[in-house]
């Protein structure tokens, strides 16, 4: 069974973009590249599994550009970045297909991700423990998320980045702190813990403070 394109018309307002018109009444929206691909033009005509060929490939290369969309305005982990192609109807397969060559060029990489991003919360004044839940979050493996901590705490060790922000951010706030006041004390360790920083690294800062402080 065959089908013929009758007419093609350019998609007003969205470039590289073609409407087929099918002697069967249905229509077909490819890009540019399908057409030009599978040589499409009035009266030609197409088997059934050329149609299924054309259409599997301009799902493919639509999927492709609007991974490299996507990826042009944030980053992305692997797992998020498909679940992002999920969400905007692509298949599994497709997306496969997308996130593989992506890989292979180099245009995500989960192990440079997952450093950005912490190094990222950590500057931002986030702690292991939340790091970790949300380096989670992205789907990334847990052998790299702690090989990546491991990492960025040789750089930037927690009980410093508490100390520093003691020293600035809370200085106004605790200016007068001097650890004999149990409730304020209370008070800067809960913070820390929100913001996802272990006790002992926030004892350890408080300790340098306080003794720094009294002496």
């Amino acid at each position: 069974m065959t089908i013929t394109i009758k007419r093609i018309e350019k998609v007003q307002f969205k470039k590289n973009i073609f409407k087929l018109y099918f002697d069967n009444g249905n229509t077909l929206t490819v890009l540019a590249d399908t057409v030009v691909k599978f040589h499409l033009k009035p009266d030609i005509s197409v088997s059934e599994s050329e149609y299924d060929k054309l259409v599997s490939y301009d799902k493919s290369n639509r999927a492709m550009l609007e991974g490299l969309d996507l990826i042009s305005k944030k980053a992305y982990s692997e797992k998020s970045l498909k679940e992002k192609l999920a969400q905007k109807g692509y298949d599994t397969d497709v997306s496969n297909k997308v996130l593989l060559r992506l890989k292979e060029l180099d245009y995500i990489n989960d192990k440079n991700y997952a450093k950005n991003y912490a190094s990222y919360l950590y500057k931002k004044g986030k702690g292991t423990l939340l790091i970790n839940a949300e380096l989670a979050k992205q789907g990334l493996d847990k052998d790299l998320i702690k090989e990546t901590l491991e990492g960025i705490k040789e750089e930037n060790e927690p009980f410093k980045i508490i100390l520093k922000m003691l020293e600035t951010k809370l200085h106004a706030k605790f200016k007068n702190f001097d650890g004999k006041d149990k409730n304020e004390t209370r008070k800067i360790i809960s913070f820390f813990l929100r913001k996802g920083f272990a006790f002992e690294d926030i004892s350890k800062a408080i300790h340098i403070i306080v003794n720094r402080d009294n002496s």
